[in-house]
């Protein structure tokens, strides 16, 4: 699949945000492409006319749409059922075999030792949140507070990489945000390189993550960009079906 940002240069050719507000603006096609994709699929499995030999009469009903309201014992309400038990089953595990495939392309990319992801790490909990799902199994959050601390104010932050700040501010302005730095960092070399932990060997954890400009793992990130907002409009539309159809 082509670059999403349709771009033939080198992914460290357009500033970063340019990139971000290339994502952003692309996305609504996106998701509609998601959603028409989803719909081809359960309409294979939509009854053909089951009215004409329904037992309930004068149901009233005009508009035989995924979304309506059926009575129970009508084959269309039995079709919603079968739609969930697929985009809950089999489709979604279609979707983390994608998944898995995407994250496998990482392997291409090689770190270069930029340091930014030790030096500037962000999380949505404060540390004390994080300690507290550490206790309670979060594997990720375990492994995040064991290398990682606090910075005591954003303005320590900000100094740390001026234009990731500036973007993660942007960017993310309607969300509160934590900052974080691993004291084990020194210039940028980590100092316990063998014993990381897996927070850091598995870095970048997610497609869609925002990255600095000087990561080596922007060339993935803009490689799958389309196959991961693709993946998460299609998770985001299972959840909606869900929520309107159980």
């Amino acid at each position: 699949m082509t670059n999403f940002f349709n771009n033939s240069q080198s992914p460290f050719a357009k500033p970063i945000e340019t990139q971000y507000d290339d994502l952003k603006s692309n996305y609504k096609q996106i998701f509609m492409l998601a959603a028409d994709q989803i719909r081809a699929e359960v309409d294979k499995f939509k009854p053909e006319n089951p009215c004409a030999h329904c037992p309930i009469k004068d149901c009233k009903i005009e508009t035989k749409d995924v979304f309506t309201d059926y009575p129970a014992g009508c084959k269309y309400r039995d079709w919603q059922m079968q739609i969930i038990t697929f985009l809950t089953g089999d489709y979604r595990q279609k979707l983390k075999q994608d998944y898995k495939a995407i994250m496998d392309k990482k392997s291409e990319c090689e770190c270069s030792r930029c340091g930014n992801c030790c030096r500037l790490a962000t999380s949505e909990h404060s540390y004390d949140q994080l300690k507290q799902r550490a206790m309670r199994g979060d594997k990720f959050a375990r492994s995040f507070v064991s290398v990682f601390v606090p910075y005591k104010t954003e303005e320590e932050a900000k100094l740390a990489n001026p234009e990731f700040f500036k973007l993660l501010e942007d960017t993310m302005e309607d969300q509160k945000v934590y900052y974080y730095y691993c004291p084990k960092l020194k210039g940028n070399e980590c100092s316990d390189y063998e014993n990381r932990p897996d927070v850091c060997k598995d870095f970048p954890h997610n497609p869609l993550k925002l990255l600095p400009s000087t990561c080596a793992f922007n060339a993935w990130k803009n490689a799958v960009a389309k196959q991961s907002m693709l993946l998460k409009a299609k998770t985001d539309i299972i959840e909606f079906y869900k929520n309107k159809l159980g």
